[in-house]
């Protein structure tokens, strides 16, 4: 019914095995080659883990017995892949699920309307240490020992990788409960306790999601190029940003798809904008669009500026079959005859058609991914393979597509100017 599964329709983005080079090919696919067994990237090992399905089923139970809604604290990768997935994949049956990923002092205020007694709070940090969650945590902390005094361990719970770090050490005082952190990079971790815990709460069939992981992911581990897509789709953008077009714009089509681009993006531009090391910068730079609000923004600049971009529009091929009619008053009027008798998803879908139709027209390099909202098998797949997408395409550029140096940088330089002040 829900279950169509990941479609990927492609035009001018395709790579040839030839194009790429014989030897840098071969140095990627034996990469690939060593990736079995006991030699999985992390993030592979996720689908074929029995214990994350139970801990999130158990969780689960727990949260929606006790709670009429889950709030949750995180920051990027401690947070997109829920968010993604709940935004996509939730449903009738489960319970609302909002999340705060910043520390804005106007975003946080909406906390201090919260009923603890009839919510659950889950707080996330890979590290135990992150100054943002740990902010959001001590600032509400006062509110949820008002409203739930010795209660506290029943409403609360902290998933970390680091039991004995900051995080940790607050929740074994506090008496909370600790899940366990997947040793998984955290913008890696959507298939892990971090996003199929929200999802599950909020509906999503999380088996499913698992299922649809584990049979992309047999594709994705082969080393023949014209049957693993991840291996074709990292050579494709590897090429163009060869040519110049290291500019990926990632243009969702439904409003259930919106944080795909947004989870894409961390994806890309944490494990890409590296230096190798000969201390050349590599790095595809992220954009995320809206369909089809930002046709009528930035379509413009895609369609007749520079040819420094590529494109991957994520589409929902249901939505043309959703949406009121328009009715037939003013019918007479220039502008409301083409619309009389046709649905708001029939011209949504027809607005997607023609932006791919007009980038194509141009040569543009796009593709796109058809995911319908609700098919929990079809996310799966699609997740693993953007994630290999990225890790592979990291080998062509001779990176390390897990570490954020960088960002560590900003990190150290936002305590100094707290200590100063």
């Amino acid at each position: 019914m829900d279950s169509l599964g990941l479609q990927v329709e492609t035009a001018g983005f395709i790579a040839s095995a030839g194009e790429i080079g014989k030897r840098n090919l071969s140095q990627v696919q034996r990469k690939i080659s060593t990736w079995h067994g006991q030699n999985l990237p992390p993030f592979m090992t996720l689908p074929q883990d029995e214990n994350i399905f139970s801990t999130v089923e158990e969780w689960k139970r727990k949260i929606i017995k006790r709670s009429e809604q889950l709030i949750v604290f995180g920051i990027g990768g401690s947070s997109l892949g829920a968010e993604m997935l709940v935004n996509g994949l939730g449903r009738k049956g489960g319970i609302p699920v909002r999340f705060y990923d910043n520390v804005d002092p106007d975003t946080l205020t909406d906390l201090d309307k919260v009923n603890w007694k009839k919510s659950f709070l889950l707080v996330v940090s890979k590290s135990g240490g992150t100054a943002e969650t740990l902010s959001q945590f001590l600032t509400t902390l006062p509110d949820l020992e008002n409203s739930l005094g010795q209660r506290i361990g029943k409403q609360v719970a902290v998933i970390t990788e680091n039991p004995e770090g900051d995080l940790g050490h607050i929740a074994r005082i506090l008496e909370i409960p600790i899940i366990e952190h997947p040793a998984v990079g955290g913008r890696f971790s959507a298939l892990s306790v971090v996003g199929l815990l929200p999802a599950a709460v909020a509906g999503a069939d999380v088996k499913k999601i698992l299922e649809g992981a584990a049979t992309m992911m047999k594709r994705c581990l082969s080393t023949d190029f014209n049957k693993n897509p991840a291996l074709q789709g990292a050579a494709a953008q590897y090429l163009m940003a060869k040519s110049g077009k290291n500019i990926s714009i990632y243009l969702s089509y439904g409003q259930r798809l919106e944080r795909v681009a947004a989870w894409q993006s961390q994806l890309w531009g944490e494990s890409l904008g590296k230096n190798d090391s000969k201390g050349k910068a590599h790095g595809l730079t992220p954009v995320s669009a809206r369909g089809v609000t930002d046709q009528h923004s930035q379509l413009q600049l895609y369609l007749d500026g520079p040819s420094d971009k590529q494109y991957t529009l994520f589409y929902d091929p249901k939505s043309a079959q959703r949406g009121k009619k328009i009715g037939k008053k003013f019918r007479k009027l220039p502008a409301v005859a083409p619309l009389v008798q046709q649905t708001t998803g029939k011209l949504f879908a027809a607005e997607f058609l023609g932006t791919r139709d007009a980038l194509i027209d141009r040569k543009l390099p796009i593709r796109t991914l058809n995911v319908s909202t609700g098919d929990a098998g079809a996310f799966g797949e699609m997740i693993i393979l953007l994630e290999s997408e990225t890790v592979i395409l990291a080998q062509f550029l001779g990176i390390d597509p897990y570490d954020q140096p960088a960002v560590e940088d900003s990190k150290v330089r936002a305590r100094a100017y707290l200590a100063q002040s």
